[in-house]
């Protein structure tokens, strides 16, 4: 990674597996920042040029230290952006106690960690850190006239041109900075899931080899996924705004993502559509099919 890449933040008591950590992940081309003093760095100046994009923290911090910090739900202090954590944990159990705690949980990696395992998760976290950094500063830089249009329709065909839609649709919410995660979620989805038909399954395995970008790109000129489009309508009244989403794929089990399960609970992705509905929009329902779906936000 190169300066102005996003930094590692490592938080982890033990020595030695803090220097195993460190040296692997720098091998890798991350460059990581350890300390047991998490706001010091978070909220440095200094460092806002080159941001923390990925938090890895010990369930063996101490958890005085960790309640004083920012990275706490409902702590005074609000982290500087949406840095996704990932909890390492020697608890021989489902659950880390520090998953329920912490802002942004992204994943748990069981202790020693597998180093395939925690490379694997390190590049999908940092991912979607400049994912999500890219949507809000968008949402920062641009203006639209969308918000004067009580309804419109559109049509895509691209993850990019479902960025592009989703930043502009986004400025006629309120909370834009909110509502363009789980917007993008709905319209990256539709493309990826529906009108590529690329599977959870596959997904993690694209993830996990680095390929996802590569197999979208084919995909989408080839038939028939090349002649699928992605259909949105939105419409806004005196009380709520409500997306349409509809892709020209098969379809999907929708009903399994809306919450998340013991499977999902470990992945890397697979959990957009429920936080989406838990976080962002006041109802989200889909057809039986589930190659459309509607997202509501109540004013």
């Amino acid at each position: 990674m190169n300066s102005k890449e996003p930094r590692v933040l490592l938080i982890e008591p033990d020595e030695t597996v803090r220097a195993q950590i460190t040296n692997f992940l720098t091998d890798k081309n991350f460059d990581v920042i350890c300390s047991l003093d998490p706001d010091a760095i978070l909220f440095d100046d200094d460092l806002k040029a080159d941001p923390i994009g990925l938090i890895l923290i010990s369930d063996e911090y101490d958890r005085d230290l960790l309640s004083a910090s920012s990275l706490v739900l409902g702590a005074s202090r609000k982290l500087p952006q949406q840095i996704p954590t990932v909890v390492m944990t020697e608890i021989d159990s489902r659950k880390s106690p520090l998953e329920v705690v912490v802002h942004n949980w992204f994943h748990t990696i069981k202790k020693p960690c597998d180093l395939d395992i925690l490379y694997s998760v390190t590049c999908a976290a940092v991912n979607q850190f400049n994912h999500v950094r890219a949507l809000l500063n968008e949402i920062e830089t641009r203006s639209s006239a969308i918000g004067l249009i009580t309804s419109g329709t559109f049509e895509f065909q691209t993850v990019e041109e479902a960025r592009n839609l989703t930043t502009m649709l986004s400025l006629a919410c309120p909370g834009a900075d909110g509502i363009v995660i789980g917007l993008n979620e709905l319209l990256q989805n539709a493309v990826e899931h529906g009108n590529l038909e690329i599977g959870y399954n596959l997904k993690t395995e694209l993830l996990e080899t680095g390929r996802l970008y590569d197999e979208i790109q084919n995909r989408i000129k080839l038939e028939p996924f090349n002649t699928r489009y992605v259909r949105v309508s939105y419409t806004r009244n005196d009380d709520e705004i409500v997306f349409i989403v509809e892709d020209e794929g098969k379809g999907f089990n929708w009903r399994k993502y809306l919450t998340i399960d013991d499977e999902r609970i470990r992945s890397s992705h697979g959990r957009g559509i429920a936080m989406a509905k838990m976080m962002v929009f006041s109802e989200l329902t889909y057809n039986d099919k589930g190659n459309r779906v509607t997202a509501r936000i109540a004013l």
